[in-house]
């Protein structure tokens, strides 16, 4: 199952991006995320609530400063993009999943932009 969203973002590219690649911030927009540190080659170990049970995993996690854009991926088939491009006097925000099950709703989707929009709009 594949979720595309773009959302309009009243701050700069670069502070929208910086928000976006930084891994501790990854529970503060992924509603179900508990916690987030990087690990070694370009992974990053969560801790995630489903449904009432405590989970960790592991997920790989790139940047691409150039490009203002993340990647990341997981064993489970749940991958996707973040890309950040200018917008006016703000930014674009784009969201990309994918799933192999369709437990991920579009609401669960825009809600994580709309988290990232106020997150870095309120340090703006």
């Amino acid at each position: 199952m594949q979720h595309e969203h773009t959302e309009h973002v009243a701050a700069p590219p670069d502070a929208v991006y910086a928000a976006i690649a930084d891994v501790s911030n990854l529970p503060r927009f992924v509603p179900q995320m508990t916690s987030a540190r990087a690990a070694d080659d370009g992974r990053v170990e969560v801790d995630a609530r489903y449904e009432g049970r405590e989970q960790h995993g592991e997920a790989s996690f790139s940047t691409n400063d150039a490009e203002r854009r993340i990647e990341w991926g997981a064993a489970s088939g749940y991958r996707g993009w973040m890309k950040v491009d200018p917008d006016g006097e703000g930014s674009r925000l784009t969201l990309f999943l994918e799933t192999r099950h369709s437990d991920e709703s579009d609401h669960d989707i825009a809600a994580t932009l709309d988290a990232i929009r106020m997150l870095v709009e309120s340090e703006v």
